[in-house]
């Protein structure tokens, strides 16, 4: 199924307001059964699968309860599109993270991300997310 620009823009700002209403039910309605995702951290590893990825979601949704993505550039083709945003969230819970542990402060945080999202049809296939760690790092002082 072929999705015209304005289709795909309208998808992506619906997924973008699923995200920051916090809403994973939403956030996996519009997911493929066999989606994958891979969030580019210090070896994570790629998940796949609705379920196990709704996991996942839900689990970073609680450790930033409060997170927000702003768009600063979103860029579209045919399959595909990448959303880079600006991330405004306050840690909840330690984080690992390597071989340390990032501790709450309590404090709100701000860093940078990019989500390069594989469509299929109108539903996403594959969302790999590459986040700006050392911004995150610094800003709960610990680097």
């Amino acid at each position: 199924m072929t999705v015209t620009e304005k289709e795909l823009l309208r998808i992506v700002d619906d997924y973008g307001q699923a995200w920051n209403s916090h809403d994973v039910d939403e956030i996996m309605a519009m997911h493929t059964e066999d989606t994958v995702f891979r969030l580019h951290l210090l070896g994570s590893s790629e998940v796949t699968g609705k379920a196990e990825v709704r996991e996942v979601f839900a689990g970073l949704l609680a450790l930033w309860p409060d997170i927000h993505f702003a768009t600063d550039r979103i860029s579209v083709g045919p399959d595909f599109f990448v959303h880079q945003c600006s991330i405004t969230t306050t840690l909840a819970a330690p984080l690992p993270l390597g071989g340390s542990v990032l501790q709450p402060t309590g404090k709100p945080m701000r860093f940078s991300g990019v989500d390069v999202i594989g469509m299929s049809g109108k539903l996403v296939h594959r969302k790999e997310t590459y986040l700006d760690v050392a911004a995150a790092m610094q800003e709960l002082g610990a680097l």
